[in-house]
Order: structure tokens, then C-alpha cells, then sequence
């Protein structure tokens, strides 16, 4: 008799089981295949496999409560094996946790947990037993780390437990929350993932990332008027970000298919084409807003702004009209409309309406500032440059340049100064402070080529030549010093930028660059710029450890490993070793979990590639050579299986079930002196009385007279 046989025996804790309940209402052919199996495999005290059918079936439907009675049941029951036949306290602490995730924190608000409370009472005091046998830390600290190592093994169901114990931590309730509400969408359950992101996003408002994945999970669950309150709070957050408007322009148009008539979803829609720079749509929908509702004013002024984008100012002008045509008074189209002449450089019409609207409104405080911007010359300062070098004199030029320069205007200053050199070539004084400027800006390749020209002028110039070996010295380390300067001060963007002026590129520069990157958690381009940094220094160790731990932290393994052994190869005491080894473990677990995925699913051509894959990474992987070795049986050739579940039994001692196949495939080549062994072997080993055993028992009987028996 052979059987397939995945995963290891195991059993657990004292517990009663909770009762039975109904199967829901019409269920689908596969959950109904997968919960009968879970069904007989827990009559058959088979826990493990019950657990994956189990499982499997609430992943079809996640509302079925006896699936997720039965999944608890299972847990105990196993945990109950563990803790008693096996006094293996820690997995039976991981089974007590999933159970207790799975009877209190998993049902839902209309699945009462108060049926179960006797239950989860028994179960919390087994799994404090088990957490007092072990010395297990219980601060809220060592929760999460366990809770973090329980997720990195794919154990969700007890990580998410441990993660609901460290929420009770003030610190740590944001994150832990977070993290469960990841754990139960991994596990098909949405609607408590929504909860979940809910509670942490209540601790922690201000998080971005956070308040993005709340409203990606009401979107997918169809509740569009929050996911529409949790984008729209997202957008104001960020700088018209594209996956937040296609988000909204999505919900919105889906409502616009029930209520074509709506103005104001025509209009929003509108608003969502403008910021994404589609101008004509967006006019398509205001026209559709205006038609349907002809006195809304803010469908007007969104028509005036996106005309004002696209510099169609007279448009604007009569879009505001004809809201002030209405509602004389409406400060808005006036501030808009000032705006406009502003922009069009008709200053004193601009003024005009501002004034305008502080007769309205006299405390407006933008009024108020434009105003004073207006009044402050009659010309903006680049206007008045270029008025006075037309009709001033080189030294009024020099004199407003200066005054700019004084005034830290370096943009006009430069302008002003550069005019002086073009009237007066002999203004030593204009070249030497148009370098300072450009120098001020970090533009030191326009300083030094200002300083240049002015050296082949007036070659004795001490001031001249001063100023050049002054720039000369200082222009690397003072970009460098001031894009640190930015970093240290959290102001990534700007220290990307500063960094990126350096020129020509250093290591050094790239390397800012890649750690600004890192901490705005854009690792992807922290490792381009790591990658760049490491073609400028290539013997730098550092570097592809950089590049080799961000690999890990998006979990590309692969990418992790090559990097890490290159840091290791330039600096074999690197603290690459130790990242090293954590990678290659999760690397070939990763591995391994894909290998079992194909081979539950009878890919076993495609799975045999990923299990010799996970080998030649870890050639001690027990568990890589019983299911290599059970695809071979699988492909009839008992010889590579055999030394395949030799390699088992040598490298781990949790898989009795290998002795029973090691007699299998003796039996089967007609080694019965060698089946007989392993029979024995498996006999001593294994407790569970079932079908492997009495098989076992009844054939070492058949082969006695084999062995000499």
C-alpha cells in the first residue's frame, strides 16, 4: 500500500474540541472537496493535512464558520499532540496562537465569538504554559519579533496573534495593527483587513502608506464612499499623485453609469482630467456639470483655472466673468482673475481687482500679500533690468545688481550683473561677484568660467585670482557639505538634488544620492544609485552590501545573495556574513514553498527544478530531499528516491514518515531484508495508529520469512 505522504507528523496540547457546525449554505464544488478532506483527515487524527484542507477551504470562503471551527479544532488538536507525546512546547505555542487567531480575531463582526469563549479561555492558558516552559519573553517587544520571525516563516495565522499581543503597546499599536491587516488580507479575509487598517490608521493619521492600503481594501470591497473619503485625504497629502486620481476617476465614473445626471460627479470627474493634465475631457465634463446644473460656480471657476494652466487667459478672463456677472462679489473669481492679468504682466489691472477684493473682504490675507508684491515696484525686477540696460547707465546697472545681490535675489542679480559685463567689459568688480552668485547657486562650473574670462582680462588682478583658487577649492566640498547638510536634516528631495550637482559624479555623491533614496523608502532607486556608486569605487565593500540588503528588504532574494557574497568576497569580515546567511535561509525557503506549491498542484517537472534549486543552496535541506524524493517515486525511479530519503533520515530526525518510504521502495525492488529494516525503523518511530502503521506491522510479518525472521 503507498500513499502520498507531505509534511510532518506532528500532535499537540490538552484541549477539548469544539462542536461541529453546518456547512454554509450551497457550497461551491471545491470547498466542498477540500472541507470533506480536512473532515476525514482530523477523523484520522491526520492534523497537519486537515489544517491545509481546512485552510484551503476558508480561502474559497472565507464566511464559513465551520470551516473555521473545524481549522481550530485541528490546531488544538495538533497542539495537544505536540505539547504531550512530543514536549515540543514551541510548536504547540505556534498551534495555540493560530488557534486563538482564528477564534477571536479572524470571525467577523456578524460572527460571534461568544459561543467560543470558553474555549479561547482553555486556550490562552494552555498556550501560557507552553510560553512559561519555553522562558518565552512576553514584553510587547519580543512579541513583535516573534510575531516578525512567525510572518518571515509563513506562519501568518500565530504571527498575526503575537502582533495582536505587542498592539497593547502604545508604540507599537500602529504598526502591529498594520501588520495583522496585512496577515488577513494574505489570508483572503478583506473585510477584516479593512478593520484592521481602520484601528491603525486611527493611531496613526499622518501615515501615507498606511491610509493608501485602508483605501485600496474599502475599494476592492465595493464600499466607494469611504475608499472616496480615505483617496481624496490621501490626494491632499500628496502632489496629485496618478494612482490616487485613477483611483477616484474609476469609483466616480462606475457612479456616473448609475446617475448620468449628476452634476456634481460630471464636475468632479472634471476636476480629476484637469489634474491629470487632460484638458480637453476635463472641458467635456464641466460642459456636461454646467449643462446639467448652470449655476454652479465652482464648475465655472475649475474651467477658468484649467484655461489659465493651459495660458488661454482670455478664456479664463470670461470664465470668471461669468460667475462675477452673477455674483459680483465672489472674491474667488476675482483673486482668480487677478491672477490672470498678473500672469499676462498687467499689473495695475491686477492690483486693481485685488484691491477689489479687500474692499469685500477687508482680512484676505491673499489679497493682502499679492498686493504688497504688486506695489513693491512698478516692475518686476527682471523687467526693470532689462528696462536699465535699454535706458540706464552701467553704473545704475551695477548699483540695482548689487543691491539684488545684497538682497540674496541671485537669479536677478546674475541677470543685473551679466548686463553690466555686456555694457562695461571693464567692470572687474561686475565679474567677480557674478562668480560669487553663481557660487551662492552651487552653479561652480558658470563661476569658474566667469573667473576664467576675467583672468584673461586683467591677468594681474589679485582679487580676480584670489576669488578663482577660493571657488576652485570649494566647490566640490561645499555641493558635497551642503546635499549632507540636507540629508541630515531629513530634507531628502533637496539632498538628492544637491548631490546630483556634483560633477562630475563622485561615489561619494551617488552614494548620498542612494542613502537619500533609501530613506524616503524608494529602494529601487537607491539601488540604481547604489549600483552607480559601486562602478566608481568597485573595491568599496560597503557598497554592494548596501545594495545586497535592499534587495533583501524587498525580498528578492536572488538579487540579496549575489550582492551579499560580492561584499563578502571584497571584505570577508563584512557584516554581510551575517545578512548573508538569513538571506540564503529565506532564499531557499521561498524556493521550497514554491517547490511544495507545484508539487501539490502535480507540476513535478517544474517542482523537481525548484526543490534541486533550494539543494544547491543548502545540500542539508531535509525537507528539499523528501519531496524530491517523492517526485521521483512519482516518476518510478525508487533508486533516486531511496537516496533521497536517506538524506532525510541524515539530516533530520522529524520525518519517520521517510523510514516507511525508504520500505516502500526496498519493497518494491525486491530488497526485503532492506524493507524489513525500515518497516522496523518506521514502527519504533511512528505513534500514530493508522493505515501507515498497520500496513507496516502486517508486512514486516509477510517479509519475516525473507530476512530470516
Amino acid at each position: 500500500m503507498r500513499r502520498k505522504f507531505i509534511g510532518t507528523i506532528c500532535t499537540i496540547a490538552v484541549c477539548a474540541l469544539l462542536g461541529a457546525t453546518e456547512v454554509s449554505a450551497a457550497p461551491s464544488a471545491a470547498f466542498t472537496q477540500h472541507y470533506n478532506a480536512a473532515q476525514s483527515y482530523l477523523a484520522q487524527n491526520q492534523y497537519s493535512s486537515a489544517i491545509v484542507e481546512f485552510r484551503k477551504a476558508l480561502r474559497i470562503n472565507y464566511l464559513d464558520n465551520s470551516a473555521r471551527i473545524g481549522l481550530v479544532n485541528s490546531y488544538l488538536a495538533r497542539a495537544t499532540y505536540y505539547a504531550n507525546q512530543e514536549k515540543n512546547y514551541e510548536k504547540a505555542a505556534n498551534d495555540f496562537r493560530s488557534s486563538l487567531f482564528y477564534l477571536k480575531m479572524y470571525p467577523g463582526k456578524d460572527q460571534t465569538v461568544q459561543n467560543s469563549m470558553g474555549m479561547i479561555a482553555s486556550a490562552t492558558e494552555n498556550l501560557n504554559q507552553c510560553l512559561k516552559v519555553i522562558s518565552f519573553d512576553t514584553t510587547a517587544a519580543s512579541r513583535y519579533k516573534k510575531a516578525e520571525e512567525l510572518r518571515a516563516m509563513g506562519n501568518f495565522s500565530a504571527s498575526a496573534y503575537e502582533f495582536s499581543r505587542a498592539a497593547q503597546n502604545e508604540k507599537l499599536a500602529a504598526d502591529s495593527n498594520m501588520q495583522i491587516a496585512d496577515l488577513m488580507k494574505l489570508l483572503g479575509n478583506e473585510p477584516r483587513s479593512a478593520d484592521y487598517y481602520k484601528t491603525a490608521l486611527d493611531l496613526a493619521p499622518t501615515n501615507g502608506v498606511l491610509r493608501m492600503k485602508y483605501a485600496r481594501t474599502l475599494d476592492k470591497l465595493g464600499q466607494y464612499d469611504e475608499a472616496v473619503v480615505q483617496y481624496n485625504e490621501a490626494l491632499a497629502n500628496s502632489k496629485g499623485d496618478m494612482e490616487i486620481l485613477y483611483a477616484l476617476e474609476r469609483i466616480y465614473l462606475k457612479k456616473l453609469a448609475q446617475t448620468p445626471s449628476d452634476a456634481e460627479l460630471n464636475a468632479n470627474i472634471g476636476a480629476i482630467k484637469q489634474a491629470q493634465g487632460d484638458f480637453e475631457t476635463a472641458l467635456s465634463y464641466y460642459g456636461k456639470a454646467e449643462k446639467l446644473n448652470p449655476s454652479n460656480v465652482t464648475t465655472r471657476l475649475n474651467v477658468g483655472t484649467l484655461f489659465q494652466q493651459r495660458k488661454e487667459y482670455q478664456k479664463a478672463i470670461q470664465s470668471y466673468d461669468s460667475v462675477l456677472t452673477l455674483y459680483p462679489n465672489n472674491t474667488q473669481a476675482l483673486l482668480y482673475k487677478a491672477d490672470v492679468y498678473k500672469e499676462m504682466g498687467d499689473g495695475k489691472t491686477a492690483l486693481s481687482l485685488y484691491k477689489k477684493v479687500l474692499s469685500i473682504d477687508p482680512a484676505n490675507a491673499v489679497a493682502k500679500a499679492e498686493i504688497g508684491e504688486v506695489m513693491k515696484d512698478t516692475m518686476a525686477p527682471s523687467e526693470y533690468i532689462e528696462y536699465l540696460a535699454e535706458n540706464g547707465t552701467s553704473a545704475e546697472l551695477y548699483d540695482y545688481a548689487y543691491k539684488l545681490h545684497k538682497e540674496n535675489d541671485l537669479d536677478n542679480a546674475i541677470k543685473a550683473y551679466r548686463n553690466v559685463i555686456a555694457n562695461d567689459t571693464s567692470k572687474v568688480d561686475a565679474y567677480v561677484n557674478l562668480a560669487i552668485c553663481y557660487a551662492a547657486k552651487n552653479d561652480y562650473t558658470s563661476a569658474v568660467n566667469t573667473l576664467n574670462t576675467a583672468k584673461a582680462k586683467f591677468p594681474a588682478n589679485n582679487l580676480v585670482l584670489k576669488t578663482l583658487q577660493d571657488v576652485q577649492k570649494d566647490s566640490a566640498s561645499t555641493q558635497l557639505a551642503s546635499a549632507s547638510s540636507s540629508y541630515e536634516n531629513k530634507d531628502y528631495q533637496k539632498a538628492i538634488q544637491e548631490y546630483l550637482a556634483v560633477s562630475p559624479a563622485t561615489a561619494d555623491s551617488m552614494l548620498g544620492v542612494a542613502a537619500s533614496y533609501q530613506a524616503l523608502n524608494d529602494y529601487n532607486s537607491a539601488i540604481e544609485y547604489y549600483k552607480k556608486a559601486e562602478t566608481l569605487a568597485p573595491e568599496n565593500a560597503d557598497i554592494p552590501y548596501y545594495i545586497g540588503y535592499l534587495y533583501s528588504e524587498q525580498q528578492n532574494w536572488a538579487l540579496a545573495e549575489n550582492y551579499l557574497n560580492k561584499a563578502v568576497k571584497l571584505n570577508p569580515e563584512s557584516e554581510a556574513k551575517n545578512l548573508l546567511s538569513y538571506v540564503v535561509q529565506n532564499g531557499s525557503l521561498s524556493i521550497l514553498n514554491e517547490g511544495i506549491d507545484l508539487y501539490e498542484k502535480s507540476n513535478f517537472q517544474t517542482a523537481l527544478i525548484k526543490f534541486n534549486e533550494v539543494l544547491k543552496k543548502e545540500a542539508n535541506n531535509a525537507y528539499a530531499y523528501y519531496y524530491r524524493g517523492l517526485i521521483y517515486d512519482e516518476q518510478k525511479q525508487p533508486k533516486l528516491a531511496i537516496n533521497d530519503y536517506l538524506n532525510v533520515l541524515k539530516y533530520s530526525n522529524d520525518f519517520p514518515i521517510a523510514n516507511y518510504m525508504l520500505a516502500v521502495d526496498y519493497d518494491g525492488l525486491s530488497n526485503y531484508k532492506e524493507a524489513y529494516k525500515y518497516y522496523q525503523a518506521f514502527v519504533s518511530k511512528y505513534t500514530t495508529d493508522d493505515e501507515y502503521l498497520k500496513y507496516a506491522k502486517t508486512r514486516m510479518q509477510e517479509l519475516k520469512p525473507y530476512v530470516g525472521g
